[in-house]
């Protein structure tokens, strides 16, 4: 996985995606062709993704614009649903040392959006919420 701060965009190894990209366009990549549709809520749309082994994500589209990607490292307890507060903040630690590898120290905002790691104690997951200005 590659973020690339200039423009945006996420690559991985089963595709790219482009912060301009739409809705209709994601769905006519291999990548969005292969995703799941979660949530459909009036013009809101949610897509799971498996981008490459290892990551696991979804894309939010608010209509045709894409507006938010989450996105998770997984780790061997994923595998036996063995989730607790405590591995999510492993987890956590995880994105943010990826983070800090390849963007440096945070914050990470740019002209397009912004990039941020977190937990959400609610749902007992963290993630890493790559946002699109809006």
């Amino acid at each position: 996985m590659k973020i690339n701060v200039t423009d945006g965009s996420l690559s991985f190894e089963h595709g790219t995606i482009q912060a301009t990209t739409n809705r209709s366009g994601f769905l006519d990549t291999p990548l969005g062709q292969e995703s799941k549709n979660d949530f459909v809520n009036e013009s809101w749309r949610h897509y799971r993704i498996e981008p490459e082994p290892g990551i696991v994500g979804s894309i939010y589209f608010n209509g045709e614009r894409m507006v938010r990607v989450f996105l998770l490292m997984t780790i061997p307890s994923d595998e036996g649903n063995e989730w607790t507060v405590q591995r999510e903040h492993e987890r956590k630690a995880r994105h943010d040392g990826w983070l800090r590898a390849e963007l440096g120290e945070p914050p990470y905002e740019y002209t397009w959006g912004e990039i941020v790691s977190e937990f959400d104690d609610r749902a007992c997951v963290s993630e890493i919420i790559v946002v699109y200005g809006e």
